[in-house]
């Protein structure tokens, strides 16, 4: 089953793969695909776009790791998470940082931990995930839509599921130093066994559709828009909540440098450019003020 498992995360991980590749289709852009093995088990497959006409930075990550001892950024329900049991995990996850300060930066994550006994067998599991928009500049029909696809897909598994794991990603992705929320929100959910595991890794799957659907509608609609370099700086500073957030407070990050994970790959997530400024202009306070207006309510539907 393992194995099966991970072949479908693998499929998708290509098909995404392909999508943001043309979203780039440039012959500027420095584009890696990284394939990896972990010395204590397991591997990955990290693709990343740099410096590109679409994309400033852009990952899309798969990882397959296996060990004997579980880290404890891997939240679970489980009974048995003990050093006597070895445990695989998997995971694809997107990060977006496009170059257009009009095109919100976007994350996706959706992942599987294993608890395996001595042959192998799957004798415990959890499951979770997510995607939230950070826009910098946002706007109300993105706001709405990308929302409503969380809402489509999930109504398909259990209609309790959108209404909970909405408030999950507000209160997940708050910045509490800076009394803010990272973005307009989306879904998370974690410690997921609410169904068979079979069906459990199906709607991971088609998390990872929708959201690669939503966010394609909202580049289509936004990639043409122009900007000044008073948009740029503000989306380079405003980049810097995200480095906060994913430094200080992100479980995902917490739980690649626990296993010992490839650093390169856990990092990519991060902004190719940011900036931090100690003094703001009136400029930059009034855009801030609008953004704030989208950021710190409620956008569930």
């Amino acid at each position: 089953m393992i194995k099966d498992l991970e072949n479908i995360f693998k499929e998708s991980h290509s098909n995404i793969k392909d999508t943001f590749l043309a979203l780039e289709n440039s012959k500027d852009a420095i584009i890696t695909n990284d394939k990896w093995k972990r010395p204590e088990g397991g591997g990955g497959n990290t693709f990343v776009i740099q410096g590109g006409n679409f994309f400033d930075n852009c990952a899309v990550n798969f990882s397959s790791i296996s060990g004997k001892k579980l880290p404890k950024a891997a939240l679970g329900n489980s009974l048995v998470k003990s050093s006597r049991y070895g445990y695989k995990a998997m995971g694809i996850s997107i990060i977006s940082h496009p170059k257009n300060p009009f095109i919100p930066t976007s994350h996706m994550n959706v992942r599987l931990f294993c608890i395996l006994n001595n042959k192998g067998d799957i004798i415990d599991w959890w499951a979770g995930g997510g995607y939230d928009l950070t826009p910098f500049f946002p706007l109300k029909e993105d706001c709405i839509s990308w929302h409503k696809g969380a809402k489509e897909v999930l109504d398909k598994y259990n209609k309790r599921f959108y209404p909970k794991f909405s408030k999950n990603c507000n209160d997940y992705f708050k910045i509490p130093h800076r009394s803010e929320r990272r973005g307009i929100g989306g879904i998370f959910f974690d410690n997921f066994t609410k169904m068979s595991i079979q069906k459990t890794s199906e709607m991971l799957i088609d998390i990872t559709d929708q959201y690669v659907e939503s966010y394609s509608d909202i580049v289509n609609r936004r990639k043409k828009t122009k900007f000044t370099k008073i948009h740029k700086d503000f989306q380079l500073i405003r980049r810097g909540r995200y480095a906060e957030f994913n430094l200080l407070y992100d479980r995902g990050t917490a739980f690649g440098i626990q296993s010992n994970g490839r650093i390169e790959s856990i990092l990519a997530s991060l902004p190719l450019d940011v900036r931090w400024t100690y003094k703001k202009d009136k400029s930059y306070l009034k855009m801030e003020n609008e953004l704030l207006k989208f950021i710190n309510r409620d956008w569930n539907v």
